[in-house]
């Protein structure tokens, strides 16, 4: 097993979105290092900003009955330690990368929250009242390009 550097892990997840969006068809193509997104996505002369966020594998959640493993994504945090926040015009979509099993989860900014858990895509999918109100985890493949297009 090779072991990556978060730097490597990061520059693998930006590639796997430009190579899947390449795949549906798009033009897509990584950034300049420095800039608030990794890569720029262009649909019909329009050109999108693109954020990825990588993780490596799901990590143990405590749950209050047992514990169960998920994604756990800080999205809207940026710059060395996630000391600052994305602003408004700074991404259009976030593109969230499952390293182990090479799933890719795209998100607008206005759906991304500053953490957000995901299922594996062999877990089972939980509701949970919050609130009164009921909440649903997803799995990264729910979240599609084509949902947010």
């Amino acid at each position: 097993m090779i072991t990556l550097n978060d730097t490597q892990v990061g520059k693998v997840g930006e590639y796997l979105v430009c190579a899947d969006l390449i795949l549906k068809g798009y033009i897509a193509f990584p950034s300049e290092q420095g800039l608030h997104y990794d890569v720029v996505l262009s649909i019909k002369n329009k050109l999108y900003k693109v954020q990825v966020k990588t993780t490596r594998k799901p990590i143990p959640v405590p749950q209050r009955k047992n514990r169960t493993e998920k994604y756990c994504v800080n999205i809207r945090r940026c710059g060395k330690g996630g000391r600052k926040s994305y602003e408004e015009n700074d991404v259009d979509i976030f593109a969230i990368v499952a390293l182990d099993t090479k799933t890719i989860a795209y998100l607008k900014t206005s759906e991304a929250k500053q953490t957000m858990f995901f299922l594996p895509e062999d877990g089972i999918v939980a509701k949970k009242k919050h609130g009164g109100i009921t909440v649903k985890c997803k799995k990264l493949s729910d979240y599609k390009l084509e949902n947010i297009l």
